[in-house]
């Protein structure tokens, strides 16, 4: 229901004076996030090569913030190259490992800079699945000016995720060491 979006994001916006935005997995869910005025449109790994899907995304917004884990480089130049010959005009590449959870070894830490070298007038962040806080802060030291770490309020919790997600506490003490 288009109300419940419209709470949610009124909460973020207003209350928590934090952006709103989603991934979309169709285009309904794209028709949805651009009637709800959402500037900022987050793909996820398995979408990359949903090209339908990025060229509908490419018409509306404004933002985007692309994962990588789940590409070639072919299939994440084919994304970029949508991306960036349409309506987008900031452009965040996530570096991204797609195993839960990742080894710090195994998270690519070398690959921010591959983007960087590869992509024109783009940002590059850091999609974290490791356990810890080690990584995402490294991450941030090659460069990566986006974070995305999971995050739950009790590791307890129901979902797959949540047993590889960051608490309150920790994702706190994540956001002020990466501020440092």
């Amino acid at each position: 229901d288009i109300q419940e979006w419209r709470s949610l994001k009124n909460y973020a916006e207003k209350e928590m004076k934090i952006d709103f935005f989603s991934s979309p997995f169709s285009n309904k869910a794209v028709e949805l996030l651009n009637n709800l005025k959402i500037n900022t449109f987050k793909i996820a790994s398995g979408e990359v090569t949903n090209i339908p899907l990025l060229e509908k995304v490419a018409n509306v917004a404004k933002k985007v913030i692309l994962s990588s884990g789940m590409s070639s480089w072919a299939e994440l130049d084919d994304a970029v190259k949508v991306l960036q010959n349409s309506k987008v005009k900031d452009l965040i590449i996530l570096q991204c490992v797609s195993e839960y959870p990742c080894l710090p070894e195994n998270s690519g830490l070398n690959v921010i800079n591959q983007i960087k070298e590869r992509y024109d007038n783009v940002k590059v962040g850091y999609s974290d699945h490791t356990i810890g806080l080690a990584v995402p802060i490294a991450a941030v030291s090659l460069g990566a000016t986006v974070i995305e770490k999971h995050f739950t309020l009790s590791k307890k919790m129901y979902g797959s995720d949540a047993v590889n997600s960051t608490e309150p506490h920790d994702f706190k003490i994540l956001v002020d060491e990466i501020r440092k």
